[in-house]
């Protein structure tokens, strides 16, 4: 009799924990920006949450605010934990190291939606958005697993959900917390958003 092979897969998307530069609000991007405190707690605290979890499988982006956020988990599973340069944040160019307030001052004609963005070396939204699901997709569809956690970036979260849910969750729309738990069902490939900015882990910070 053959084993049965599985179709329905599971997967966790997670942003990082906290750091410095999302505290202070300057823009991260390829930036490798470690965890601050507060972030490595909300990485205990994540662990915590999904210590029951059915997961069988972590993956990450290789940028160590991802990958430390989810090697708490891995740890407390027994996991390792795969890395993926494809999963990393939107690559911010020269905007990278910058508040908001001075990319306005800076980059008057700054605008991460049309052609101008090229300027400054920064990736474009739809090249982002197709690397982050095309890198998910390979992974699901490559996987044993049926429950995966992926640790990742606000920004690339974001535009995945933004295509998985047709623009009703994701960008423009979602401002993801730190360590927010977002669950998607992948099914024929077809994906199916469940819980969207999930952080009640963190509800006694």
């Amino acid at each position: 009799m053959e084993s049965s092979i599985i179709t329905t897969k599971h997967v966790y998307l997670v942003r990082h924990g906290e750091t410095d530069w999302n505290a202070q609000r300057l823009i991260q991007g390829h930036s490798d920006i470690p965890l601050n405190e507060r972030g490595r707690e909300q990485a205990r605290r994540l662990a915590a949450r999904l210590k029951n979890f059915p997961i069988t499988q972590v993956c990450s982006s290789d940028l160590q605010r991802a990958f430390y956020t989810a090697s708490a988990v891995a740890e407390l599973l027994g996991l390792s934990v795969c890395c993926h340069t494809e999963l990393r944040e939107r690559n911010y160019g020269d905007l990278e190291g910058k508040d908001y307030r001075t990319i306005r001052e800076q980059f008057p004609d700054f605008d991460p939606w049309t052609d101008t963005e090229s300027k400054y070396n920064v990736e474009t939204f739809p090249a982002m958005q197709q690397r982050g699901i095309a890198c998910l997709t390979n992974i699901l569809q490559e996987s044993d697993a049926e429950h995966i956690l992926v640790v990742s970036h606000g920004g690339l979260i974001n535009a995945m959900l933004h295509h998985m849910s047709e623009g009703l969750h994701g960008t423009g729309k979602t401002k993801l917390v730190n360590t927010s738990l977002n669950h998607i069902q992948y099914d024929n490939e077809t994906w199916m958003v469940h819980t969207v900015n999930d952080g009640t882990h963190l509800d006694e910070e």
